[in-house]
């Protein structure tokens, strides 16, 4: 039996290493979903609407809950209030669908948003919020209510509808499915060969 060369034994290990992050990172990939659309924003009766992003993250049987860079818009006035994060949450599923209900007092943390100079959710947190969520792999429904008549005088109702991309994250090679076939595309994308 001829011995192998070290090169030869190192480049198949390099190999097997690459295929299980690949496979690590597609299927990390599936759980994350970020559902785009029509946030309307109620203050006291007065609507708003802006578009915006939602990330539902899947982390085993629970779900994290992530709403970035939350704004208030009066007219040409932005007050920005900042990322509305709730993790570990459990749903309820019927008939496809996965509902999330939520009522307690949460913080809210500082946006990233280069164009708002302050943010107001740290400054006037713990926030009294009540959250519903309906989702499944397509859209996404979320209705909020904060109640700040107390503070503020003022009470927010959050509504949001909308839906992923239409290419599922992790789908690295554009067939609409996430499968072996993307753990060879992208193993093929690092090593170089297209």
């Amino acid at each position: 039996m001829t011995p192998r060369h070290p090169f030869l034994i190192f480049k198949n290990q390099m190999k097997k290493a690459l295929l299980l992050v690949a496979g690590f990172v597609c299927t990390m990939a599936a759980w994350a979903t970020n559902y785009t659309g029509q946030l309307n924003v109620t203050v006291n009766g007065n609507l708003t609407q802006m578009g915006t992003t939602i990330a539902l993250d899947q982390n085993g049987d629970k779900y994290n809950f992530s709403l970035k860079n939350f704004k208030l818009v009066n007219g040409e006035q932005v007050i920005g209030v900042g990322n509305i994060e709730l993790n570990d949450l459990e749903a309820a599923e019927a008939y496809g669908i996965k509902t999330i209900t939520v009522e307690k007092d949460i913080m809210i943390t500082e946006g990233d948003d280069p164009t708002i100079d302050q943010w107001i959710g740290p400054v006037i947190s713990p926030i009294p919020l009540k959250l519903v969520a309906k989702f499944n792999d397509q859209v996404l429904s979320v209705d909020i209510d904060i109640d700040m008549s107390s503070t503020l005088q003022q009470i927010i109702k959050v509504n949001f509808v909308g839906n992923t991309p239409s290419t599922p994250s992790g789908d690295v090679n554009g067939d609409g499915k996430i499968n072996v076939s993307d753990v060879s595309a992208l193993i093929n994308i690092i090593l170089g060969i297209h």
